[in-house]
């Protein structure tokens, strides 16, 4: 349980702890079976409720966003940049080498092809993408490219383009405590009234795409390495102002053959029928 709680802490997500709470519970039945342990202590254990993902999803707007980047320095206030404005998840952008920007192409580009994994003794490597379709290429913004320069300049292509002051890998959890609570804490006492996590960057990025009403459906989820059309549907369908408009302007035609019309007004002074 007290695991379960530490994960809660550390802002991974309902679906993911369900997910390796499930891997660890099927490990231990086995062992239970082979008399090695007396039962197993997963059996019985509370989890998150795990909520659909268009409910958990929250967006931020580019107001609130300012709010907090503000609260953040240096290096880990260019990851939170790079986060909302590439829709990559955090483990795939804190484990991009030097090597994986290209900022001479055009346009500038960003090879997602690897992610930070959890190994069996709790220790951390890199390893692939969370699906097939998670390896992709991310066309990156001029305002982006301005960040990442310093990041790239005179550094060999092999070390991680994002790291801590010692040079180290950038922690979920210790980003999660040091930087982006402190960040949250400090939006809010300025005026912001969510409390997002930081996969909520991804969400916030998908959102500013649709808003601006020009990108497809398609095009979104490749950028986002969803294994398919469907699942970014799913999730971000509700937020596509063109299906909406489109929905609505269909119901309307539709409507036409059996609408009344409106009562023709009255010329001043004329009679009522009787």
């Amino acid at each position: 349980m007290h695991w379960v709680t530490g994960l809660n802490v550390e802002g991974v997500a309902p679906k993911s702890i369900h997910n390796m709470h499930g891997l660890l519970s099927a490990a231990m039945k086995t062992a239970e079976l082979l008399e090695y342990v007396s039962c197993n202590p997963c059996r019985g254990v509370p989890l998150p409720t795990v909520e659909r993902a268009e409910n958990d999803a929250m967006f931020l707007t580019h107001a609130e966003f300012g709010l907090l980047i503000d609260g953040m320095q240096g290096q880990y206030k260019t990851l939170a940049q790079f986060l909302v404005m590439t829709g990559a998840r955090f483990g795939e952008a804190t484990a991009l080498k030097v090597a994986d920007i290209d900022l001479l192409s055009k346009p500038p580009t960003a090879r997602i092809n690897k992610a930070w994994k959890r190994g069996g003794q709790s220790d951390y490597y890199i390893g692939p993408t969370k699906t097939g379709a998670g390896k992709r290429t991310l066309g990156l913004n001029p305002a982006l490219v301005d960040l990442l320069i310093p990041l790239v300049a005179s550094r060999p292509g092999s070390e991680l383009l994002f790291t801590t002051a010692s040079g180290g890998r950038v922690a979920h959890k210790a980003y999660w405590q040091n930087h982006w609570v402190p960040a949250v804490h400090a939006a809010r006492a300025r005026g912001l009234t969510k409390t997002p996590r930081i996969h909520d960057l991804r969400h916030t990025h998908v959102s500013w795409l649709l808003q601006d009403g020009v990108i497809s459906l398609f095009a979104i989820s490749r950028r986002l390495g969803h294994a398919s059309v469907r699942t970014t549907e799913q999730v971000y369908g509700h937020l596509m102002p063109q299906a909406l408009q489109e929905g609505a302007d269909a119901t309307e035609r539709s409507i036409r053959g059996f609408q009344p019309r409106p009562p023709k007004p009255r010329r001043c002074g004329a009679r009522a029928p009787v």
